[in-house]
């Protein structure tokens, strides 16, 4: 038996991984609409037309706005069900959540094709930039067509995720891209102009939508649409806790309008096409944290759920360590290509081609240091910890850009305003700091301070016992250890002989069926809590979909048709209704409640 947690926590880490790459790869393909819209435009059609384009590009922060709320406030509520072993639960509030979206989303896209001239309006297409009214009003209407998809397409690809369909979620976004690219080149062959760009783009959403869908029409899955069944208490509970990317997107429209000014007034407007690179280059280092946030927003939540501090600080690790090779790898080839980076945008040497080079230094450096920050928001989401996300949100999103863009640039001119990315992400790691500090009165705050959950995680040590299984003897020695530990907490031996015997019935199966089938080393993690309500044993392993709870409610009739009903399957009927099985982040869930009853001392 595996007395450690390395392998334990390898299946965590693998899970964590696997969640980065496909969250990174959406992030990519989502960015990738507006980069290739830009190229097409600035490529075949003119400059009035790159500039139409251009004052508008906010529509998809406010998108983002709308899609942060509706999926990220889901994600949150069904990671917190799964990890609770209630499937149910869980597709009671994506279906419910997917509704809402689809009815927002025809909303909006009738507002934005009615209302797109006023829109592109109060966007910039006015006054100085009148002549571009038409031109920006037309995008806007080729992407208001798409506004459904868009929505849809944010809220099934987290919904997949839950339910570990990843290379569904990696081929739908990849779809979206290519499909996006050939659909550009048609309309400007076709002569339909900025209009026919928005479309396109709108076009390739329902398709990447189109191919998410197909996951209801596969067999092994949980993701099922149930009727409506959420009061409006429950609604705004989950809008709520999808804030933290809303009023990120709503930051990246509201601080340029401020931020802007402070670097044309510093800097000029040299430096203001530099720091318009920059944000490319922040745009690069945004696809991994994003990567990285939305991966520990979603095992965060199932763990939260679950109430598992010890898996949680494990997670934490995680988290760390990834942004450290993925982000910190980026920022050394930022570093270290400054100059062959900056020569691909500036090909004559001068004061721009330096600016450039320093912007690629800058955001070097920033990349893991804005990767951590990142992960925290979403961790502060997934934990209910919605008014402390929010507070650091208005910080990294519009408060920290304004202060850093202006002190820096007052004291240092050009190359301040650059390096204020930077100085923010310091600014904000050092307030959490701060916080935790003054916190717990330590200026050094341990690694369960800053994971920030309630005392009911605190469980004490002789309360909760976690074990790795890698065969058959190690069953057997587990299932003793079960009833040891039920004696120990005076539990009548009854009830620690179910236990025992549930363990032993169910990873026995495990064993015998998923091992076999699984590509990677095999394992099964246990975990037995003990608590004042009861106790809660709950058996995890990483081999391919398979629905344990079924399988022995089959066993048992079965076995009770032909006479051969044996002890262990006996009593897995009897507790039928206290069993619940997910598949979630790539592993099977067998959740086992089990009511007290005391042994009589006298």
């Amino acid at each position: 038996m595996m007395k450690g947690k390395k392998n334990r926590w390898a299946m965590l880490e693998q899970s964590f991984l696997s969640l980065f790459i496909t969250f990174s790869i959406i992030e990519l393909t989502n960015r990738g609409a507006g980069v290739v819209d830009g190229l097409f435009v600035s490529n075949f059609l003119d400059y009035k037309a790159v500039a139409s384009v251009g004052v508008v590009k906010s529509i998809f922060s406010i998108t983002g706005v709308v899609s942060g709320m509706l999926s990220v406030g889901m994600q949150s509520k069904c990671s917190h069900e799964l990890g609770k072993g209630d499937q149910k639960g869980f597709n009671r509030i994506f279906s419910t959540m997917f509704y809402i979206s689809v009815a927002v989303s025809i909303v909006c896209m009738v507002a934005l094709l009615i209302g797109a001239k006023p829109l592109a309006a109060l966007m910039g297409a006015t006054g100085d930039g009148a002549d571009l009214l038409d031109g920006a009003a037309d995008y806007l209407r080729g992407i208001g067509i798409g506004f459904p998809s868009i929505l849809l397409a944010v809220v099934l690809s987290v919904a997949c995720q839950l339910d570990s369909a990843k290379r569904r979620v990696r081929v739908a976004g990849v779809i979206n891209f290519i499909c996006n690219c050939v659909l550009d080149y048609i309309v400007i062959k076709l002569g339909w102009g900025v209009f026919g760009i928005g479309l396109s783009t709108s076009l390739a959403r329902y398709l990447q939508v189109g191919y998410l869908l197909l996951h209801f029409r596969t067999k092994d899955r949980m993701l099922h649409f149930s009727k409506f069944d959420m009061g409006l208490r429950e609604i705004l509970d989950t809008l709520y806790l999808g804030t933290e990317k809303a009023l990120r997107s709503l930051g990246k429209v509201i601080s340029p309008m401020i931020v802007n000014r402070i670097i044309i007034y510093y800097g000029g407007m040299m430096t203001m096409s530099a720091f318009s690179i920059q944000k490319d280059f922040m745009e690069v280092a945004e696809i991994f944290a994003c990567g990285l946030a939305d991966a520990t927003a979603l095992q965060a939540g199932v763990y939260y759920g679950e109430m598992n501090r010890e898996t949680m600080g494990a997670m934490g690790k995680s988290a760390h360590k990834f942004c450290g090779i993925f982000l910190g790898t980026l920022g050394i080839i930022m570093v270290l290509f400054s100059k062959p980076i900056a020569g691909f945008y500036i090909s004559e040497q001068g004061d721009l081609f330096n600016m450039v080079a320093f912007s690629s230094i800058v955001i070097g450096i920033y990349s893991p240091l804005n990767g951590l920050i990142r992960a925290r928001l979403s961790y502060l989401n997934a934990v209910k910890k919605v008014r402390s996300m929010q507070i650091m949100t208005a910080l990294s999103s519009v408060i920290y850009v304004v202060i850093s863009a202006f002190l820096l640039g007052s004291l240092f001119g050009a190359y301040g305003v650059l390096t204020s990315n930077l100085l923010l992400t310091v600014m904000l790691l050092l307030t959490v700091w701060l916080y935790y500090t003054i916190q717990v009165k330590s200026i050094r705050p341990s690694g369960n301070d800053y994971l920030a959950l309630p005392d009911s995680f605190d469980l004490k040590p002789g309360d909760v016992i976690s074990l790795d299984i890698r065969d058959e003897e190690d069953v057997s020695v587990v299932a003793e250890q079960i009833q040891l530990f039920c004696k120990g907490h005076k539990v009548d031996e009854s009830i620690g002989m179910k236990a025992a015997l549930c363990f032993e019935e169910l990873a026995m199966n495990i064993i015998k069926y998923g091992f076999p089938k699984c590509k990677g080393q095999p394992s099964i993690d246990l975990r037995l809590v003990f608590t004042n309500e009861g106790m809660t044993l709950r058996i995890r392993d990483n081999c391919p979909m398979f629905d344990v709870e079924r399988c022995l409610v089959e066993k048992v009739n079965a076995a009770e048709e032909e006479g051969e009903l044996h002890l262990g399957l006996k009593i897995i009927g009897s507790l039928a209704d206290n069993l619940s099985y997910v598949h979630s982040l790539e592993t099977n869930n067998v959740i086992l409640k089990l009511p007290i009853a005391y042994r009589n001392e006298g």
